[in-house]
Formats: structure tokens, C-alpha cells, sequence
């Protein structure tokens, strides 16, 4: 075998790999992955996996990799009609969506080196041209970006660790019931109360959807004005 049929085979077969370090996450979770039990998972002895996957590190790196490039790519260009504050908010949104689609998929993402797995560069060029033809200036689209994405992927890896998280396919009555109000002291905290209450009953009445992508588009809405004001502004008037 040629060099190159070499080099396929072997790339070939770490996406294989990849493939089942997902499906065991799924199965297990962030916690429980392991090169050890990734080689069992395989019907592998360790020394054979690790010719492959030199790290765990590398491993959560192809890992992130293959969840951003399956939700991402390619990044969608600005849509005829489209501002660039509706494109930056759904640019979050789609970030949610795609870590969503795995178990502790945010978690994998944070843990990885993102600009080593050559995913998130496509989405910050995509985002500065969108953000620069709009008029700002480049430091400013990056930090803008950078937020917002940053956003989306804390707001999920702390809806994926909470002991309140269910799946997405979960209904707003049954998410409800995971909230514990009487939990919260009434008197001690009744504006607290009262908002979060208001907000899960307007949710119910609205059928809103079961999952949290209602709370990500309004965080990132509120971002996005933000950085509006700071359209004509540099980097160092921050």
C-alpha cells in the first residue's frame, strides 16, 4: 500500500474511532470517557487505540471537532433581507442547537483546543465579514463574535450539568415540574419569584418550545444591542 493509501486508511479509521468516543458519550457521559474504556468500547487493546489517538486531549479535540463541523458547517452566509444583529443572534442559537445534539456537548467543545480543530475558524470568518461590512471596525467584530459564541456555549454547558436538565424532546409542563419553587422563600425573594413564574406560565400559555432556545435568542438579542452602540467606537474606547 502506497503512502497515501497509508495515510487514508489510518484517517479513515480515526474518524471511525471518533464515531464510537460519541457513542459511548451518549451512552456514559463526559465523566466516564475514557482511551481505556474507548479501546474496550472497540474490542481494542489501548497500545493499538493510541497509534491512532495519541491523547485524551487529541481525542476531545476530533470529538469537538466532529460535533461543530456536523452543526455548523458550512456557516451560512448573510440571507438577502437579513441584518447582521438577526444573523449574529441566530449564529448563537445554531451554536446551542449543535451542542445539544450530543450529550455533554458543550462540555466536550469547552475542553477543546477549538482553533487546533480548524471548526470554529470558518465561523469567526464568516462572523467578521458579516460584522466588518456592517461597519465595525475588526477588534470590535471579534470581541462581538466571540461573545455571542462564548454565550451560547456557557448557557448550554450549564443547562447540560444542571441536576434541573432534561432532554430536549421533554414538554414545557414536564420541565415545569423540575422547577422546585417552594424551594424559593417567597419573602425573602418574592421579585425573584414572581418574574420566574411569570416567565414558565407565559411559556405554557404560548407553547413555547420544550427547549431553552427561547432563553438563548433573548440573551443574545440583548448582546447584539450592545454591540450596536459600539458600531462606530475602536477597540481601545472599550
Amino acid at each position: 500500500m502506497s503512502r497515501h493509501g497509508t495515510e487514508d486508511a489510518a484517517g479513515e479509521r480515526r474518524r471511525e474511532i471518533v464515531k464510537a468516543a460519541l457513542t459511548l458519550l451518549g451512552k456514559d457521559g463526559f465523566e466516564s470517557l475514557s482511551l481505556r474504556r474507548l479501546a474496550k468500547h472497540l474490542g481494542m487493546h489501548a497500545p493499538g487505540l493510541y497509534w491512532y489517538i495519541e491523547s485524551k486531549q487529541q481525542l476531545i479535540n476530533l470529538m469537538a471537532k466532529e460535533i461543530l463541523d456536523a452543526g455548523l458547517s458550512p456557516v451560512p452566509s448573510l440571507e438577502e433581507g437579513q441584518s447582521w444583529d438577526d444573523w449574529l443572534v441566530e449564529l448563537a442559537c445554531r451554536m446551542h442547537r449543535t451542542l445539544l445534539a450530543h450529550r455533554d456537548g458543550a462540555r466536550v467543545v469547552a475542553s477543546a483546543f477549538l482553533m487546533r480543530t480548524g471548526s470554529i475558524t470558518p465561523v469567526i470568518e464568516r462572523a467578521l465579514e458579516v460584522l466588518e461590512s456592517a461597519g465595525f471596525e475588526p477588534l470590535v467584530a471579534l470581541g462581538g463574535a466571540m461573545t455571542v459564541l462564548r454565550f451560547a456555549l456557557g448557557i448550554t454547558l450549564a443547562e447540560q450539568t444542571s441536576p434541573l436538565y432534561v432532554s430536549a424532546t421533554a414538554t414545557i409542563n414536564e420541565r415545569l415540574a423540575k422547577l422546585q419553587f417552594h424551594e424559593l422563600d417567597l419573602t425573602q425573594w418574592p421579585l425573584t419569584a414572581a418574574a420566574l413564574r411569570l416567565a414558565f406560565e407565559k411559556n405554557v400559555e404560548g407553547n413555547a418550545p420544550a427547549d431553552t432556545e427561547m432563553v438563548v435568542r433573548f440573551g443574545a438579542r440583548m448582546i447584539v444591542r450592545g454591540l450596536a452602540d459600539k458600531r462606530l467606537t475602536t477597540a481601545r474606547e472599550f
